[in-house]
């Protein structure tokens, strides 16, 4: 955390440090650390269709994980 937490954009990092707050879902997306984002409820499906895939690329995987991913 020492690294990266001053590195997120505005003051997110230092408050995460400071007050030991934990983020969950979308807030993690919000404050730039993940990528995507997927409802609980469509992961069983999600690791079905990344084990499914035939010749799995940085490509098809950011298809397909884009194809799940909540705005």
């Amino acid at each position: 955390g020492g690294y990266f937490l001053p590195r997120l954009s505005g003051k997110i990092g230092y408050y995460l440090a400071l007050t030991g707050c934990r983020l969950k879902g979308r807030d993690v997306l919000k404050a730039g650390i993940a990528t995507h984002f997927v409802e609980s409820e469509k992961l069983p499906a999600l690791e079905k269709d990344l084990i499914a895939l035939k010749s799995p690329s940085k490509e098809t995987i950011a298809d397909l994980l884009n194809s799940y991913h909540m705005k």
